[in-house]
């Protein structure tokens, strides 16, 4: 009964790719957002990644290497040039694959090196483009197309394109949960007064409202309990096809509570993202051609 069952599935993912259009879309925004990324730190790239940087991360992969971490903070301006052109082959779909691994490398090795100053967006960034290198991203926003294959192959691409994008899914699942746990570990969750000490807490003062939602006891209990709620059962609900829509929609409004009043802005970026791949392929086609006939 079970191998059947694999079987079947297995044969239903072989069909086609289902998330084409929102894994090609998927390419292009992540690595725009890793480009913007460079942009904003350019100033600080010395100090990142060149001579002055002041955290050395221990046991880190690239200090096995001849010559390590040292050799590449003394040629790092070439390092990030690099970097900058693997992103724009990966935009325009030039390379395919072995660009996609590419950029995955390439990020590794500069999180490698500045362990200290990574987020959760960071790391989730980084394991997209992981699951990424086995996706078939290159159906749309391609400078060139790709050539038509044997139907095997086709089978194959489409099984490996799937799974990557399940994986991505199944990745965000884990990610809420291990952050709602982590969570339930804290007294101040359990007691309902997180939200108030992150509203006013001056890292986290996004706007001059903050100090006015404190006032009012309801509103930190129940958005510390929403929270909660929401990191704990999106892993399960998201997959209920009759509250996918309010779910994801209200993981929007949670990410964009977030980005405002917090502050925290690329975790909140990449997290929504994602949560395109949890929607049909026809829907996305649909909405694309409506603007390119417009």
């Amino acid at each position: 009964m079970m191998a059947s069952t694999i079987k079947y599935y297995i044969h239903l993912l072989q069909q086609e790719n289902y998330k084409s259009f929102y894994l090609a879309f998927l390419r292009v925004a992540v690595s725009c957002w890793l480009l913007k990324e460079v942009c904003i730190n350019w100033q600080s790239m010395d100090l990142l990644y060149g001579d002055a940087v002041f955290v050395v991360a221990k046991n880190n992969l690239l200090n096995r290497l001849p010559g390590g971490q040292a050799w590449v903070s003394d040629h790092y301006i070439w390092f990030i040039v690099l970097y900058m052109l693997i992103i724009f082959l990966n935009i325009l779909g030039i390379g395919r694959w072995f660009t996609a691994l590419l950029l995955f490398l390439f990020v590794y090795v500069l999180q490698q090196m500045n362990r200290s100053f990574l987020n959760g967006g960071d790391i989730m960034a980084r394991l997209v483009l992981l699951y990424m290198v086995f996706a078939n991203s290159y159906q749309y926003f391609v400078l060139v197309r790709q050539k038509k294959i044997d139907d095997d192959q086709q089978r194959f691409n489409n099984l490996l394109s799937n799974m990557a994008a399940l994986s991505i899914m199944l990745q965000l699942c884990v990610a809420y949960f291990g952050l709602g746990l982590a969570k339930l570990n804290s007294e101040l969750w359990r007691n309902g007064e997180a939200t108030y000490y992150a509203l006013q807490m001056e890292r986290f003062i996004g706007t001059p409202v903050n100090r006015y939602i404190v006032q009012y006891k309801w509103i930190d209990i129940a958005s510390n309990y929403a929270v909660l709620l929401f990191e704990l059962s999106f892993p399960l609900l998201i997959w209920v096809k009759k509250l996918r829509k309010p779910l994801l929609i209200s993981g929007l409004l949670f990410h964009c509570c977030i980005y405002i009043f917090l502050m925290i802005y690329g975790f909140q970026v990449v997290f929504i993202l994602i949560y395109g791949l949890f929607l049909p392929n026809n829907m996305w086609l649909k909405f694309y051609r409506g603007i390119i006939k417009n």
